[in-house]
């Protein structure tokens, strides 16, 4: 019987380039969507993001006020959403420099085989 070649196949990563910052204890920040709904400001490694918003959903209008408070981590990645400002992502974020490195410590490591 004839031995078949192992081969290995990878997620294939999505290239968008998403605007963000990496915080740290001392950044600090006040922003808001063009909109004017969502303000925010970051200081001492804390995101307080205030929203007021209103919206008419057929005949009822839907006022929307509230805050929210998030302590992240020193290092920690946030990215601009247009509708909600900065936000903590769902999934890790790198830069394509920290891309080109993996990737090339994976072939490395690939091809010892």
């Amino acid at each position: 019987m004839k031995k078949e070649k192992v081969e290995y196949y990878t997620l294939r990563p999505n290239l968008k380039q998403i605007y963000g910052k990496k915080v740290d204890k001392k950044t600090e920040f006040k922003e808001k969507t063009d909109d004017g709904c969502v303000t925010q400001e970051f200081k001492n490694l804390t995101l307080t993001t205030n929203i007021k918003r209103e919206t008419k959903l057929g005949k009822i209008n839907v006022n929307e006020e509230s805050k929210i408070v998030v302590k992240v981590p020193n290092g920690t990645i946030l990215i601009w959403n247009e509708n909600e400002g900065f936000i903590v992502p769902q999934y890790q974020m790198c830069t394509l420099q920290e891309l080109k490195e993996e990737i090339n410590e994976v072939e490395s490591i690939y091809q010892k085989k």
